[in-house]
């Protein structure tokens, strides 16, 4: 089973450049990190890392390798996002979508349509975003699919919460089973 997570870099990094992205990034990005490690024990996980800094970087790239011109990447970040997202979305068992509002709007909800034209039936989506972003996708053509929708409103900064990654893991544990 493949597993694709898609969240945003924080504020808070460490100071070594020559560190993967998943351990540049630190602060509350450590939830991130901790549910990709957990993914991983039963998918093939891969985590993708949305940076104004640095681009579209994968979990396991090197901070050093990532670095592009602030102007560059910024005006290639969603386009290269979207992009991502569409591949991963016709490959991935497990869909999770980590992103504020402002990120979400620009990536996957400028596609959304495209996205669940994409989707793999029967796959696991894991949406954490504001209330208002949650309300504005329709999920009910992914269910259609046979897709299962676990979705988290985002309360301030925390990405997912335990119940919600709880109900997501315990469903990929059952789709492993399957």
């Amino acid at each position: 089973m493949k597993a694709h997570i898609f969240a945003e870099g924080s504020n808070t990094t460490a100071d070594d450049r020559t560190k993967p992205a998943k351990e540049y990034f630190q602060g509350l990005f450590g939830m991130v990190a901790g549910l990709t490690e957990e993914l991983s024990e039963s998918t093939e996980a891969r985590l993708h890392i949305l940076s104004k800094e640095f681009g579209v970087l994968n979990g396991n790239q090197s901070i050093a390798n990532g670095t592009k011109s602030r102007q560059e990447t910024s005006a290639n970040l969603w386009e290269s996002a979207q992009e991502e997202l569409l591949t991963a979305a016709g490959e991935a068992d497990v869909m999770v979508i980590l992103l504020s509002t402002d990120a979400f709007e620009k990536t996957a909800g400028d596609i959304w349509p495209k996205l669940i034209d994409e989707a793999k039936p029967g796959s696991i989506w894991c949406i954490g975003a504001a209330r208002s972003t949650l309300e504005s996708v329709d999920f009910e053509k992914l269910e259609d699919k046979g897709c299962q929708v676990i979705s988290y409103q985002r309360v301030g900064v925390a990405r997912i919460g335990t119940e919600t990654r709880e109900e997501l893991l315990q469903a990929v544990d059952r789709k492993a089973a399957e």
